[in-house]
């Protein structure tokens, strides 16, 4: 999702200078599309089940939904720390950050594999499913059709991009800190009213307003480790065991606001700030166990094409009307149909387009290309 989009920021640059010098030479770090591999895998793994079963019902669809649910939250995170890095490192190495720039690069990355999948999808499904999806407002509208359903999140990481570099643009990075504490109090507010507001039981529509603490915590810890004091603070504190403490608590929130409905918004509010401590954790300590396996080569090649996966799965993995045997023996084929597609995509529609966009964008005064 653009919060697939590919890259990241040096382990040097992070990990050692942290804000310091030596920030152009490499913009690119192979664990955050090793978390965009997981997010993905979550995603395929949640519609593959949802589709297969959803005559069935029942428990297995809840825990494929919430499955699903996690990996688009963990998408949130890795572009919320992504997106704000670049834009940090942009006004450090440039001395400001240029917004037209920015969004030529999005425009470039985002918009040609979305509409040619709109396009494809367009002879079967109305335009009053299109359009959401095709001007990013099918968040706040209830979907029709399953093969649009998931431009929901796309919306939202649109959203962000509209609105949080123009803040620190405007405000600058000291006083974007008390604007992003004072989104995520702004969600927390407004969440709790949408609850009150819910029949018991029904789940949290996606609107972007209720959403945009899964984006602000990702941001604000961006903004602190530019300070390399922090960031080395941040990396000694982060020990595996701490990593895994985190873990624990995130899954034990989890588990909770599964059985306990009262505890579920709040689970939300702290799975918001505990995934972007864990993901950039391994980019500060590249060499620790998970940050190693996230470093893997298929790792980085699926996470690498996770945008394109995304779009391409929710017209493979469309809703199964046949006896759950065969619905779920189609699923390994299904599987290799999405990556196929992927990787088409990938290649002859993502690279040249986001190659147009980086010459499109590039400038004396701008940055190093980033990937």
């Amino acid at each position: 999702m653009s919060f697939i989009s590919a890259g990241g920021v040096s382990v040097a640059e992070t990990s050692t200078q942290a804000g310091k010098s030596n920030k152009s030479k490499d913009h690119y770090l192979p664990s955050l599309d090793g978390w965009r591999a997981i997010a993905i895998l979550m995603v395929v793994f949640s519609h593959a089940l949802t589709t297969a079963s959803a005559h069935d019902g029942g428990a297995l669809n809840l825990v494929a939904f919430r499955v699903g649910t996690f990996g688009v939250m963990l998408f949130f995170a890795i572009s919320g720390y992504l997106i704000c890095t670049r834009l940090l490192i942009e006004e450090e190495t440039a001395g400001s950050i240029s917004l037209r720039l920015f969004y030529i690069r999005r425009i470039f990355r985002i918009l040609p594999p979305a509409y040619v999948y709109l396009a494809i999808v367009a002879f079967t499904v109305s335009w009053s499913d299109i359009a959401p999806a095709a001007f990013f407002y099918s968040n706040y509208v209830e979907p029709r059709s399953w093969f649009t359903g998931h431009f929901w999140s796309l919306a939202i990481e649109e959203h962000f991009y509209l609105l949080w570099p123009p803040i620190l643009v405007w405000v600058g990075r000291r006083r974007a800190i008390w604007a992003g504490v004072s989104l995520i109090a702004l969600t927390v507010v407004l969440r709790q009213i949408a609850v009150h507001q819910l029949p018991p039981g029904a789940d949290l529509p996606g609107y972007t307003h209720l959403r945009l603490d899964a984006f602000m915590f990702p941001c604000l810890l961006a903004i602190l480790l530019r300070d390399a004091r922090i960031a080395n603070c941040f990396r000694m504190l982060m020990t595996p065991r701490i990593w895994c403490s985190a873990i624990s608590v995130l899954a034990a929130g989890i588990i909770a606001g599964v059985l306990y409905p009262w505890w579920r918004e709040p689970q939300r509010l702290l799975q918001s700030a505990i995934l972007p401590v864990l993901i950039v954790a391994t980019v500060l300590r590249p060499h620790d166990w998970m940050a190693r396996q996230l470093n893997r080569p298929w790792m980085e090649r699926i996470g690498r094409v996770s945008y394109s996966i995304y779009l391409w799965q929710q017209l493979v993995f469309a809703p199964m009307l046949h006896n759950w045997g065969v619905a779920y023996l189609r699923i390994p084929a299904q599987v290799v149909v999405v990556f196929a597609l992927a990787a088409a995509s990938y290649r002859w529609i993502e690279q040249p387009m986001i190659a147009w966009g980086k010459r499109m964008a590039s400038s004396p005064a701008n940055s190093p290309a980033l990937r």
